[in-house]
């Protein structure tokens, strides 16, 4: 059962929110969502790293010597640049308590896929040549962004780049070809996102004639041998969850740390909710993952 709180908003979201034909009604559904303005504490300083611009977030809550954030933001791929997703970025920094690097990559459909992962790659390659300690550092996405996430360590193995010390995926898109929600859930409602939602946007994102099941599209049908500890936090309803059970169960089986980590009564995107009492507890244990993997002693 949800809290509350979040079946309120659950219960205020139009029924048809979800319900999407086209990348440019995402767009529009998305917008109001997002660009919220950050708090006048909050030091946002915009840098290039590896070619791609990026920004620094830095909320007022970060302690002194905290490990840094690498940040792939979400925004269904088609949507929402780093300008638009800073107050997330700001959320995370905020929540974990340590400075965040957001990636600024190129939208679909302008520019399809691999273009957003090229750029996440460029940048995390870029942070670790400018002498970031891998063991201090956690890479962390929303949505789309989760997927990028581990889709960029993907390449930073093969590229034989060090891996950071974990990964944290808030409610990820693993498996673009998603099969929709697990069927003992599917008469429960996710105001946020649907099946055919994720279907338009992934079209969108790898062209008319891509593969959905590209593991560098669809990081849940690669192989994760050799990825850091992985935090897989999903809602109870969320349509990724069957993805995301099943990819912990991949990351188990070659001999990766994943912690799978359902949140009941809860659906996508839960954490950017931040009062709710499914966000506040995701949170504090997504800041307790940090804190292991980032602790040298």
């Amino acid at each position: 059962m949800a809290s509350e709180a979040l079946q309120q908003i659950i219960d205020a979201t139009p029924t048809d929110f979800p319900e999407v034909t086209d990348y440019l009604m995402v767009r529009a559904r998305m917008a109001p969502l997002h660009g919220r303005p950050t708090a006048p504490s909050t030091r946002i300083d915009f840098v290039e790293m590896g070619g791609v611009r990026c920004a620094w977030v830095a909320a007022r809550e970060v302690a002194d010597g905290a490990p840094s954030l690498f940040f792939c933001h979400g925004g269904a791929f088609v949507s929402c640049n780093l300008d638009a997703y800073l107050f997330y970025a700001e959320l995370i920094s905020r929540q974990l308590k340590a400075p965040v690097l957001t990636v600024d990559y190129r939208l679909a459909p302008e520019h399809r896929f691999p273009a957003a992962l090229d750029d996440c790659f460029a940048a995390y390659r870029g942070l670790m040549a400018s002498g970031q300690d891998p063991a201090r550092l956690i890479c962390i996405g929303d949505s789309g962004g989760g997927g990028l996430a581990i889709a960029t360590l993907y390449r930073a193995r093969d590229a034989g780049i060090a891996m950071p010390a974990g990964v944290v995926s808030l409610c990820g898109w693993l498996n673009l070809d998603t099969s929709g929600y697990a069927p003992e859930y599917a008469s429960r409602r996710d105001p946020f996102v649907s099946v055919g939602w994720v279907l338009t946007t992934s079209r969108a994102y790898v062209g008319p004639g891509g593969d959905l099941t590209n593991p560098y599209a669809s990081p849940g049908h690669g192989d994760p041998t050799g990825l850091p500890p992985l935090l897989l936090q999903v809602g109870e309803v969320d349509v990724n969850r069957r993805d995301t059970e099943a990819f912990a169960l991949r990351a188990r089986t070659a001999g990766v740390l994943a912690t799978l980590d359902v949140t009941m009564g809860s659906v996508h995107g839960f954490q950017g909710i931040e009062t709710t009492p499914e966000a506040i507890e995701a949170w504090g244990r997504a800041a307790a993952f940090a804190a292991r993997c980032t602790d040298k002693d």
